[in-house]
């Protein structure tokens, strides 16, 4: 057993990440261990690494530094690990006598808070005379997790959080009693907090899902390499057939559309949700936001304030349409038949395409693949051999919309989260397959304006009338659509804490976004999707005051 004294010139302190455990990078020194009470058994070879939180001060987590053995820090000797477990020494609940702790960090990970103890045993009560915690010495204990943002102002703010902290009874260390830090470490694989998408001003065009420089390069290669070689034939859609594989996608998508609607009808009559009279921007909660953001009509003479009134559901979900295409194959729609064609809601046209069959939007299905005579130009096969197609059942039935006077609010607190979880759930099924079939038929979108267009070439509708569109006699600026082009998310401030105290204006910058939908069934209590953990800033304490807030470094 080697006792392990601080050692300022060859241990560090660092915030340290699976990938750099064995990097081993190095940071500012240690402070603490000046006496030298700290004994550590080292049983295998360096570099050991743990946390450390002043005694009498480790439950509430204040000053927790990740500490670094050096790999050539003066060593008697090294051994294999050491098998885990709780070396208990003393008598009585509040373990007055000495204790040893033994712990390896490179197997901590991390638990939700909470000041529990996993698996089997219980975590005893806190001695302020001795230490910090101890706990019941249980062989099948696996691991410690403990709460260290107890007294902290943004501890509210945290509830939600995935950060936690365990201690894995896996020994690399040992631990003596003292007045220094006790050790364990926090490790997250997701990153702690990222900014929503830019918004766009009506000044800016959107920028290509992929630079035009590598457009063309891709297609020099691709002349290049079917030069002097026989054309292929066409795969669908391109042929003018529907991929049959996506066919119970497109229905999917479909009803988890209808589903997220009639669910979000519900959950806005529990779950306020607050839009601007002026401008088109929501907010999800009690109160609305105090940032002046307003860019509406006499913003200035309200200092950017915000005049909130009730929301639609057209305020969530954006009201997103398209042409409706009777063909996706023939001629493109001129400005003279733009009022003749109708509109559909851009992700009910492109389950149309994807083969949703609607009574009230018939579109042309072929059953033989067109024949090409020219870069532009094909004609139809002849299908009149064949004999006359049947009518097939849909692979599942199409709901409906549910009318005003079905509405009804969730009756009790566990249905809310039922219908939150639902909604969620319909959220990401339709963005997941509209993102599928949107690598097939090909979605366009205007680089200046909104205009969506469901199709392989956009339409001749002179109708655009963002940033210079006199330049282009109001045509649109077509490009190659992403997914937030065709289903919008509408970003929103999160709420930390909903029955908490309102948004502070000068703590704008700890606040997170999120979309409207996963915003409303998180305030309903459904669980946030790992992927807009980063953006809500989940993994952040807000401060619970301005004062607070100049704290931070």
């Amino acid at each position: 057993m080697e006792v392990w004294k601080y050692n300022a010139e060859n241990d560090s302190v660092l915030q340290v990440r699976e990938k750099d455990y064995e990097r081993c990078d190095r940071s500012e020194p240690i402070r603490g261990y000046k006496n030298g009470h700290t004994k550590i058994e080292l049983k295998r070879s360096g570099p050991f690494y743990f946390i450390s939180g002043e005694e009498g001060r480790c439950q509430r987590g204040e000053k927790l530094l990740v500490v670094v053995l050096s790999p050539n820090h003066n060593r008697t000797h090294a051994a294999a690990p050491a098998n885990a477990q709780i070396i208990q020494k003393g008598s009585g609940p509040r373990f007055n006598g000495s204790w040893s702790f033994v712990a390896t960090a490179a197997a901590l990970i991390l638990l939700p808070l909470g000041l529990f103890g996993a698996d089997t045993g219980t975590l005893s009560g806190v001695s302020p005379k001795s230490v910090p915690f101890a706990t019941q010495s249980v062989p099948r204990r696996k691991f410690i997790s403990l709460n260290p943002f107890y007294s902290f102002g943004f501890f509210s703010s945290l509830q939600g959080s995935s950060i936690g902290f365990r201690i894995h009874l896996d020994s690399g260390l040992v631990l003596s009693k003292g007045r220094q830090f006790l050790p364990f470490v926090v490790r997250s694989d997701h990153p702690q907090n990222a900014d929503a998408p830019k918004e766009y001003t009506r000044r800016e065009k959107k920028p290509f899902p992929v630079p035009i420089v590598d457009l063309r390069r891709a297609a020099r290669e691709r002349v290049k390499n079917n030069k002097d070689k026989p054309r292929r034939p066409l795969p669908p859609p391109k042929n003018g057939m529907v991929v049959k594989s996506l066919v119970p996608l497109a229905y999917k998508v479909y009803n988890a559309r209808i589903r997220l609607i009639n669910n979000l009808h519900r959950l806005m009559k529990v779950v306020r949700v607050n839009a601007c009279g002026y401008c088109n921007e929501i907010h999800v909660g009690p109160y609305g936001h105090p940032f002046k953001s307003c860019k509406g009509p006499s913003a200035s003479q309200r200092k950017g304030l915000h005049e909130w009134t009730n929301s639609v559901i057209e305020d969530v979900i954006v009201p997103l349409e398209a042409y409706h295409l009777h063909d996706r194959l023939g001629k493109r729609i001129r400005h003279d038949e733009r009022f003749s064609v109708p509109r559909v809601p851009a992700v009910v046209e492109l389950c149309i395409q994807g083969g949703v069959e609607i009574p009230e939007f018939p579109t042309k299905r072929r059953r033989k693949p067109i024949i090409r005579i020219g870069k532009s130009e094909f004609v139809d096969a002849d299908e009149t051999e064949l004999p006359d197609p049947e009518p097939q059942p849909p692979p599942v039935p199409l709901l409906t919309e549910l009318q005003v006077s079905e509405i009804t609010p969730p009756s009790s607190e566990e249905e809310t989260i039922t219908v939150a979880e639902e909604t969620l759930q319909a959220w990401e099924e339709m963005r997941a397959g509209a993102k599928k079939l949107m690598r097939m038929y090909r979605v366009r979108v205007c680089g200046y304006c909104p205009e969506v267009h469901v199709g392989p070439t956009g339409h001749k509708a002179q109708n655009c009338g963002a940033f210079k569109h006199q330049q282009r006699n109001g045509q649109h600026g077509w490009q190659s659509a992403v997914l937030d082009d065709l289903i919008p998310p509408r970003y929103v401030w999160h709420v930390p804490d909903v029955n908490g105290p309102p948004l502070q204006r000068e703590l704008r910058s700890f606040y997170g976004q999120a979309p409207a939908v996963v915003e409303i069934c998180a305030q309903a209590g459904a669980v946030v999707p790992e992927q807009y953990r980063a953006t809500m800033r989940l993994e952040v304490g807000i401060p619970s005051s301005v004062k607070e807030a100049e704290m931070v470094v």
